[in-house]
């Protein structure tokens, strides 16, 4: 259905102007297009997993600005949507949520790994062999770049 979309701005304007895009939930993301017919050009797509979030409308927002908004984070993307009525805010919401709570759960390697050592637990060379072979479970000098564990997206 035909959302408003807040499009971030520069350091200035950190949220611009709501515009009005054809929105569409699939089961894997929530993407926009110019326009409700065939064919349109899909201007973009936020990918669902079950680190992404769902921020519900709120009487503060619709006081600031005459809309109702639900944000939905991601992991690289935030989308600020906008209706004018709070049903249709809240159904928005509720499908997203749907959707994300339909995801498997997110593994990173490390949880991975975790449960690889649980599992050969009663076997001292299998864990020496998982030791050997992941130098993140040993001391290292260099930085880590990425989280070991998944964290939810958004506030």
């Amino acid at each position: 259905g035909w959302l408003q979309r807040e499009v971030r701005g520069g350091a200035r304007a950190p949220w611009m102007r709501p515009r009005r895009y054809w929105f569409v939930l699939t089961p894997d993301s929530l993407d926009y297009y110019s326009s409700s017919e065939r064919g349109a050009k899909r201007l973009g797509s936020l990918v669902l997993t079950s680190l992404c979030a769902v921020l519900w409308p709120d009487k503060q927002s619709y006081k600031e600005t005459g809309y109702w908004s639900v944000t939905v984070f991601g992991r690289k993307h935030c989308y600020r949507l906008h209706a004018e009525r709070l049903d249709e805010a809240v159904r928005w919401a509720c499908a997203v949520q749907r959707v994300i709570e339909s995801k498997a759960p997110v593994q990173t390697p490390t949880q991975l790994l975790m449960r690889d050592v649980e599992e050969q637990g009663g076997s001292p060379e299998a864990l020496e062999q998982i030791y050997r072979r992941n130098p993140i479970l040993r001391y290292t000098g260099s930085p880590l770049y990425a989280p070991l564990l998944p964290f939810p997206y958004g506030s």
